[in-house]
């Protein structure tokens, strides 16, 4: 009898977990506020930026709140981080909503003992995104709505973006032209580089570039910065030290100091 009560036990939960992975990945984009209720600023400890980086490495379409795409709001979900009550330590949970409120999905308890807040909410939220690793979201791509109302929908999933040069008055006329650049569209994208797991991540003026090291308090040290200007690709480490960058048909990136030409593999 006990042995019944426990595969039935562990069937309940293969489907438990079956369903929640085929409606998160039903899904096509996640939403992070820009500030979590328990705290008194935006991003404050990093967490929302972490939040936003911990789906996206779990097969979210994620995005802050004030870079929402302009899709139907009911194909969304939309995070939060909830600090629960706990005499010792810090305890935080994640939770996703649809777009009525109703909750869909909450991860089990991160629990820390660190003192100091930073780490201390860091870890707590590590933890609780452990959750995820079994579930293999993969969410579809997110379908735009047109602003044009002769057309209904386009889908979001460009692997190449043309990037066009700003022509101001100091410009001569014959430099009016447009150039086509490879540059990757995910705001997160994995690299390898000798051995070394690398993320870049997407900014307003191009990307950061961060080494996965323990040495860091939320897990990633900034190697450096790729700006794009007249369109092209230049790379600053953190020493100071640029350089040229460029990401060829496969999505790998090419950095060259002047001295190296460094290769980062883009893992799929």
């Amino acid at each position: 009898m006990t042995r019944i009560l426990f595969f039935l036990a562990a069937l309940f939960l293969s489907v438990t977990v079956y369903s929640q992975n085929k409606t998160l990945s039903d899904y096509s984009y996640v939403i992070v506020p820009e500030q979590f209720d328990f705290l008194n600023g935006k991003d404050m400890y990093k967490l929302n930026s972490m939040t936003e980086f911990y789906l996206e490495k779990n097969g979210f379409n994620a995005y802050m709140a004030n870079l929402a795409p302009n899709a139907n709001r009911c194909d969304g979900l939309f995070a939060d981080v909830e600090k629960l009550n706990s005499i010792i330590g810090i305890k935080l949970q994640v939770v996703l909503r649809d777009c009525n409120g109703e909750e869909v999905f909450r991860t089990h308890e991160g629990r820390t003992k660190f003192k100091q807040y930073d780490k201390a909410y860091q870890d707590a939220l590590r933890k609780a995104f452990n959750s995820f690793n079994s579930l293999r979201v993969k969410q579809k791509d997110v379908v735009l709505l047109s602003e044009n109302s002769t057309v209904n929908s386009e889908v979001a999933s460009i692997k190449k973006t043309q990037v066009e040069e700003v022509i101001s008055s100091t410009v001569k006329e014959n430099t009016n032209t447009t150039k086509e650049i490879y540059i990757p569209e995910a705001k997160f994208s994995n690299y390898s580089y000798l051995g070394k797991t690398f993320l870049l991540r997407k900014t307003d003026k191009g990307f950061s570039l961060y080494e996965e090291s323990n040495k860091a308090s939320d897990g990633l040290l900034l190697r450096g910065t790729l700006v794009i200007n007249n369109n092209h690709l230049e790379y600053t480490d953190t020493s100071g030290v640029t350089g040229k960058a460029a990401f060829d048909a496969s999505g790998d990136l090419k950095i060259n100091d002047g001295a190296y030409l460094k290769v980062y593999k883009l893992q799929n």
